[in-house]
């Protein structure tokens, strides 16, 4: 808990974890993606990640948001870890906004960067 505090009231602590994500080993992104959903899970933790994550994106020099994210998931198929921590950081950064409209646009960020095209050939090939 303590640990957890000092992360949230450091102004570039988040930016820095999420940008750790730029890494090779599948096992730390999934760690990565697991702490950024708490965080999210928090009062005002959702603003702070969609912030981590404008900042990812123009210091990786991304098009859209989440788009190095949705890379990484796409080919790290041979880790269930990674995967199944993805998975449940989008659900929790999509869904843990009250406004249905924010809510849609966030949706449709992933759908325009391909999520469920690859769900359905992910979840299509091995069923």
């Amino acid at each position: 808990q303590y640990g957890f505090n000092l992360v949230m009231s450091h102004p570039h602590a988040v930016n820095e974890i999420a940008l750790s994500l730029n890494n090779k080993n599948p096992r730390m992104k999934a760690l990565v993606l697991e702490l950024l959903a708490a965080v999210c899970l928090v009062r005002g933790g959702h603003e702070i990640i969609l912030a981590a994550f404008d900042n990812f994106k123009e210091v990786c020099k991304e098009k859209h948001r989440f788009e190095r994210l949705m890379e990484y998931f796409r080919n790290e198929d041979s880790s269930i870890d990674f995967m199944v921590a993805c998975m449940q950081f989008i659900n929790i950064v999509v869904h843990s906004v009250e406004d249905m409209n924010f809510r849609v646009h966030l949706q449709y960020e992933f759908t325009k960067l391909g999520l469920e095209e690859f769900l359905q050939v992910w979840g299509g090939g091995r069923g």
